[in-house]
């Protein structure tokens, strides 16, 4: 299979720094890539001034290490492993200096792994997988309001404004141990698309308009115009976006779709203004 990834990562327009941090990671060697597969991480930290972002950097640089060079017989174990070892490192960064004390990260992970998507993650950072003109989310958020969702307490509709939406039950840091949710590989096909993001995207744009500008663009034009739709939004937090299309033997990845889009959706591949 061909791929077409983009990604990209933005302050919003309400905060001053960006606390978020993105990977992409494909070994050089096709060999290493068919044993190994490709590596999608998104880590959205949180802590004192710049402490999220170090804690967020961290957990990244540490899960793309751990998986890679971990001798594995299954890509599930190596997915967990890594998360844990990218767990201490946080821990071990924040323990350095008292001012990131208490720093940490949500994180989630997309294993592209012989045809097959493997996800992770801890906190509320999410995959998406589009098929079909439908999207689904693979991951599971360890927030309050998911679990008050989950037991019927509270609306989806009451959720998205619920006061306490972006308090988390996990995270990387903060404790020696950490709960990683590891889902099982699930078999992909030609033109489905990955979506990993930040709260700050899934927060501000409804999943109905995250679908659209998914099928209507490459992944770079993509994830360039989510970011902006978020913004658009408020921008109340900062935003993360990796796209990667799984392409068919004869589309080219260079292509980008643009006639599907009406004028309100093209004004939002431009960069808006941060307030």
């Amino acid at each position: 299979m061909q791929f077409d990834i983009g990604h990209r990562t933005d302050v919003g327009r309400r905060r001053d720094h960006n606390e978020d941090y993105l990977g992409v990671f494909e070994p050089e060697l096709e060999a290493e890539i068919a044993f190994r597969g490709r590596l999608l991480v998104v880590a959205d930290g949180m802590g004192g001034y710049a402490a999220g972002e170090v804690a967020s950097r961290t957990a990244v640089e540490a899960v793309a290490e751990a998986y890679y060079h971990d001798n594995f017989s299954n890509v599930e174990g190596a997915v967990a492993r890594a998360l844990t070892t990218a767990n201490e490192m946080v821990v071990q960064e924040a323990n350095r200096d008292a001012e990131r004390a208490g720093m940490g990260t949500t994180i989630a992970v997309a294993i592209i792994w012989r045809d097959s998507l493997v996800a992770a993650n801890v906190g509320d950072s999410r995959v998406y997988l589009l098929r079909d003109h439908k999207i689904s989310q693979v991951t599971r958020d360890h927030s309050w309001v998911a679990e008050l969702l989950a037991v019927g307490k509270i609306t989806p509709e009451e959720a998205m404004r619920h006061p306490m939406r972006n308090v988390v039950t996990r995270s990387l840091g903060g404790h020696a141990e950490v709960d990683v949710e590891v889902y099982p590989a699930s078999e992909l096909q030609a033109g489905d698309t990955i979506l990993l993001c930040s709260d700050g995207l899934w927060g501000m744009v409804p999943a109905d308009r995250i679908s659209r500008i998914l099928e209507s663009l490459s992944a770079q034009a993509a994830a360039d115009a989510l970011i902006a739709a978020a913004n658009e939004a408020g921008g109340h937090d900062n935003i993360s976006a990796i796209v990667c299309r799984l392409l068919g033997d004869d589309d080219s990845t260079e292509i980008e779709k643009t006639e599907m889009l009406d004028p309100i959706e093209l004004q939002d591949t431009q960069p808006i203004p941060r307030v």
